[in-house]
């Protein structure tokens, strides 16, 4: 629960338009869902610099779950309050490791 006993929001919609796209969130996640309903392919990394070359890419119509690291199970992933993005059109990130 955030301040004030309000939910805190895990999942975000955005819709992308070719650059790099920051999505935040309010706490550090390990795991992240993202869906791609762009039209076309996303590439997703936990550096502002997103390249096709070392990215998580997905294919339109897909989603695949983005993990940082799984070294030591949860007590030692890597987390990270940001998840960035690069592509054309509306994509949904969910926060699942927070």
């Amino acid at each position: 629960m955030a301040k004030n006993n309000q939910p805190v929001q895990r999942v975000k919609r955005v819709q992308l338009s070719g650059s790099v796209s920051a999505v935040e969130f309010e706490s550090y996640g390990g795991q992240y869902l993202v869906k791609n309903f762009s039209g076309g392919d996303v590439y997703v990394s936990f550096e502002d610099a997103v390249s096709e070359d070392t990215s998580i890419k997905i294919s339109n119509g897909y989603g695949q779950v983005c993990v940082i690291n799984e070294k030591d199970g949860l007590n030692g992933q890597a987390k990270a309050k940001t998840i960035y993005l690069k592509g054309t059109g509306e994509v949904e990130v969910q926060q699942l490791w927070f």
